[in-house]
């Protein structure tokens, strides 16, 4: 017994036109004049930004259309704003992750990063994703984490150049929260 299988190719015009119109969308934002004194073309400062691999690497996610499809900023102004506070976003983000490698480099150690595997180039993002579900209490004006720290979450905070006490911001003479977390808080 044979089968045989026939088949034509047939393009959805209007699938593939918002297909195409997808593709060719992409965000930049910046505060570069486009005429004047130190003006740059549209086409200049794709070019420049396209140079500038961390910033594609870290921030890549404002291209998914889910996040830039819902930003609608009318203004110059709020959209200059906006470009502000992604580059400090992206410049804190990226002091982390500089701060991480920079300890595990100068102590010759790694730590716990994705799957329980050790990692020497931690990612802020894996960092984050480690102190998913921690809880912080403030009982009258002290802070006090709910349960200690994980061996990844210690980890990261000493790679973070950090004690427990600068991020609940105790104050002089508290117990510690570790203590205080065994005691049911």
């Amino acid at each position: 017994m044979m089968y045989v299988l026939e088949g034509e190719v047939a393009e959805r015009a209007d699938e593939a036109d918002k297909a195409r119109a997808a593709a060719g969308c992409f965000v930049l934002l910046t505060n570069v004049p486009a005429s004047g004194e130190m003006a740059h073309s549209g086409a200049e400062v794709l070019a420049a930004y396209k140079e500038q691999h961390g910033i594609e690497r870290n921030f890549g996610f404002l291209k998914d259309p889910l996040i830039v499809n819902d930003l609608f900023l009318k203004r110059p102004d709020r959209i200059e704003a906006l470009g502000f506070v992604l580059l400090v976003s992206l410049l804190a983000w990226s002091l982390m992750e500089h701060v991480m490698r920079s300890y595990l480099q100068r102590t010759d150690t790694d730590i716990i990063g994705w799957d329980k595997k050790r990692t020497r180039k931690p990612t802020t993002f894996m960092m984050t994703t480690k102190f998913k579900g921690l809880l912080v209490a403030r009982i009258g004006e002290e802070w006090f984490l709910t349960a200690p720290f994980t061996k990844a979450q210690q980890q990261f905070v000493q790679a973070m150049g950090l004690s427990e006490e600068m991020i609940l911001r105790k104050s002089a003479g508290s117990p510690p929260a570790q203590k205080l977390a065994g005691n049911g808080l």
